[in-house]
């Protein structure tokens, strides 16, 4: 019998506390694990994980648990699969750090995500390709239309390499297999960001006819939900699941729960709010979006005299704030930062205090403007440690 995985991409949300983690304290993926038997990590897209960290990953998490991870984005988006570039030793210091999870039989594919624009390429691609070892699960999401033709699915089968089938606005759902398994991603079908989404019953049972039918063609599926917006994520995860009659007793219960803490406010829960438009937006909903209130606290308390703006215009915002540095690219879509907290802020692409405290002081029309754009294309940016520049 095909075995179909299903989970969501992340897990680490604040805005998850409450409908599905009962405390911001709790061990956030051990509990996850308990719910769900797989997740999507996406931090490492951003910067590469300590060894200590994926050993986490693999000795918390329970028994069939299995860990599907992004490519790092310095080579997907700053090398762009260049073997000229030595991405060939980037991959094999990702593939090694990953050992602990693949020696328990704990990872899933790795997901090779492309930049936007970079076009159909087959001499770099199948390059790269060639180098991927074979004990090994890759998959592909190609996000330019210009691959979606059949010289790329010829191209992948020759290499087992999955295409990702997604969900979203910018390209077709069309459910192309290439490998023994398949990997699916559900953006959501929002204006902007997509993953403010929230997917009806009905959109959900199309997708079950066609996990059905994929179901005939390969050994295995692995599907990511990406809307985590309020916890969207996990509620039509748990929906899909329940459709394809196979929601324990523990999910079953989960998701009990989260529609019950979004009932009306007369039974004193608190009720699911509408997205609202990127374009309606205050300047105070969008710094929110950022940063938890705890911190905007803490943000507030930070001196305007303990900040020193170096750079404000349409290209970057630099500055130095007790002694750390802050450097906003708005050219290469970039956070870049120093702080101890900011290793935490990275993976869920959050504000620390610092951050919180520049847009506090930058003009409030360049503040809501730069901060309008982030997070209308937040799948563009990157946040990474200052000395990684």
């Amino acid at each position: 019998m095909v075995e179909i995985l299903l989970g969501t991409s992340g897990w680490s949300y604040a805005e998850w506390v409450g409908p599905f983690y009962q405390s911001e304290d709790e061990n956030k993926l051990t509990f996850y694990s308990k719910i769900f038997r797989t997740a999507e990590v996406d931090s490492t897209f951003y910067s590469y994980p300590s060894r200590g960290l994926v050993y986490g990953w693999a000795r918390y998490t329970q028994p069939n648990f299995i860990l599907s991870a992004k490519l790092p984005s310095l080579i997907t988006h700053e090398k762009k699969l260049d073997i000229s570039r030595g991405v060939d030793k980037d991959l094999d210091r990702f593939l090694q750090l990953m050992t602990p999870l693949h020696t328990r039989a704990k990872l899933g594919p790795i997901l090779i995500q492309l930049p936007p624009r970079f076009g159909k390429d087959y001499t770099r691609l199948e390059a790269f390709l060639k180098i991927l070892p074979t004990d090994f699960r890759f998959a592909v999401e190609f996000r330019d239309l210009s691959w979606l033709r059949e010289e790329t699915w010829i191209l992948l089968k020759r290499y087992n390499v999955a295409y990702t089938i997604v969900d979203e606005p910018l390209l077709p759902p069309d459910t192309v297999i290439t490998a023994d398994f398949t990997y699916v991603r559900w953006h959501g079908r929002g204006k902007r960001p997509w993953y403010n989404y929230f997917y009806t019953k009905g959109e959900l049972k199309a997708w079950l006819t066609r996990l059905k039918e994929i179901s005939t063609h390969v050994d295995e599926i692995f599907g990511y939900f990406n809307n985590h917006f309020h916890g969207y994520a996990v509620e039509n995860c748990l929906q899909l699941l329940k459709m394809l009659s196979s929601l324990n007793e523990m999910q079953s219960a989960t998701l009990e729960r989260i529609k019950e803490y979004f009932l009306p406010t007369t039974t004193g829960q608190k009720p699911k709010e509408a997205p609202k438009l990127v374009s309606a937006m205050s300047f105070e909903d969008l710094l929110s979006a950022f940063i938890p209130k705890q911190k905007l606290i803490r943000t507030e308390q930070i001196r305007d005299d303990e900040v020193r703006m170096l750079r404000v215009d349409d290209k970057i915002i630099k500055s130095e704030i007790r002694g750390y540095h802050v450097v906003i690219d708005l050219e290469r879509c970039e956070i870049l930062h120093d702080c101890p907290d900011w290793v935490r802020c990275v993976a869920d692409k959050t504000f620390c205090k610092h951050l919180g405290k520049i847009f506090l002081l930058i003009p409030r029309v360049k503040a809501e403007e730069v901060l309008r754009r982030m997070f209308s294309e937040l799948d563009l940016w990157v946040f990474k440690p200052y000395l990684e520049r």
